[in-house]
């Protein structure tokens, strides 16, 4: 977020301490429980909003050296991110002789890439290298053989490929979002640490969960509450959401806004959509990934991202301790031990719709994204 961009956020927050709810519109809006539990809407969503959007899977930090690979999943899709000498490229984990895993491992570093069945071999750009037995073929086309690959791109750090379309990720950030996150320089971040851990609810429902602030002071009563004030600025940057959360330190500086420091004195958030939340931390950011695995599955991903350069013994265990905070203690017993509440009784009859208000803002937005990408997808079938 550039200096201009924060002052006039760091105005509003200071402007919001005495009246906080200038900016929160009352409103009720009710959303079926049937989105949480219906296969068909899961099918429509991985179609939609998996498939053919820039979707965030590795952190550039990851894959540092020539070499270097990750496995992950994108739907159904097995994934193979490499670093070759010309950058990062995604492929689909799959040998291009007759489908086998080409990689089991989640991470490692190799300049050669050997599926375990027949031993065809690959490099890191994914071009075929050596087939033994080649001469029992037919001329094989090497270039034709080559692995797989998925639209991608790097940017602000981040690895995002496309299942299906054209892959622009600057257009799809909009000019709000591409421009905060290079402000933030978080090409210029490392990853830290990881979980990759299996929750059991809808996806959405750990969207939900980081899409409004109205139970900071309840579910987060033990853990964060006290850092904070119940005051919050949220920009609609649609399908994007952007909210600053004020930390107690804004009273400080609450009759000159120019002393305010947005790291110290704020949390800033972004949900970026359909599946990836930004979340700054004084010191580092949390960037988690949801990915559904069925109606009430849904895998999550939380990786620490830290400034690179270089830190003593002192400054690496004060983010492994506030790492390990925020990922067990916020994360996984409050906001993901709720979303697992959640999804236990939704299908209890006990309620027909999720009802919001208008401090659930952002969840409204999320959800309202979601409801447009179906429709437009929708009525562009209709009209083919």
């Amino acid at each position: 977020m550039r200096p201009e961009v924060q002052a006039r956020v760091l105005e509003r927050l200071v402007a919001a301490i005495d009246q906080p709810r200038a900016e929160v519109a009352p409103r009720s809006t009710r959303l079926s429980v049937s989105r949480y539990l219906d296969e068909g809407e899961l099918a429509r969503e991985r179609e939609v909003l998996f498939a053919r959007r820039p979707i965030v899977v590795a952190h550039a930090s990851e894959l540092a050296e020539v070499g270097a690979f990750r496995t992950d999943m994108l739907g159904d899709v097995p994934l193979l991110i490499t670093r070759a000498q010309d950058g990062v490229h995604v492929f689909v984990n799959a040998c291009r002789h007759r489908g086998a895993r080409l990689v089991d491992a989640p991470a490692g570093c190799s300049k050669l890439l050997t599926c375990p069945y027949h031993a065809w071999t690959y490099r890191p750009d994914g071009r075929l290298f050596r087939v033994p037995g080649e001469d029992t073929f037919d001329a094989l086309d090497h270039a034709a053989l080559g692995l797989r690959e998925l639209p991608s791109e790097v940017r602000h750090g981040l690895v995002w490929a496309q299942l299906d379309g054209q892959l622009d990720v600057a257009s799809f950030l909009g000019p709000v979002l591409d421009d905060d996150l290079e402000a933030f320089d978080l090409a210029g971040h490392v990853a830290l640490g990881r979980t990759d851990r299996v929750v059991s609810a809808n996806w959405k429902l750990v969207m939900d969960a980081f899409a409004e602030g109205y139970h900071l002071s309840s579910l987060h009563s033990k853990s964060l509450a006290r850092f904070f004030l119940e005051v919050s600025v949220l920009d609609d940057c649609a399908p994007h959401v952007r909210q600053v959360g004020a930390r107690k330190t804004l009273l400080e500086v609450k009759g000159d806004a120019s002393r305010a420091d947005l790291r110290r004195d704020t949390t800033v958030f972004y949900d970026v959509f359909p599946n990836t939340v930004l979340v700054f931390h004084p010191d580092w950011l949390s960037a988690l990934t949801v990915f559904p695995l069925d109606v009430d599955h849904v895998r999550v991903v939380h990786r620490m991202l830290a400034p690179d350069g270089p830190r003593d013994e002192d400054a690496s265990q004060r983010l492994a301790r506030s790492f390990a905070h925020i990922d067990e203690q916020v994360f996984l017993k409050e906001d993901l031990a709720i979303a697992e509440s959640i999804q236990s009784t939704l299908a209890s009859g006990a309620n027909e719709h999720v009802l919001l208000g208008g401090l659930e803002e952002g969840m409204r937005l999320f959800h309202a994204a979601r409801d447009a990408a179906l429709e437009a997808a929708l009525e562009a079938a209709r009209q083919e």
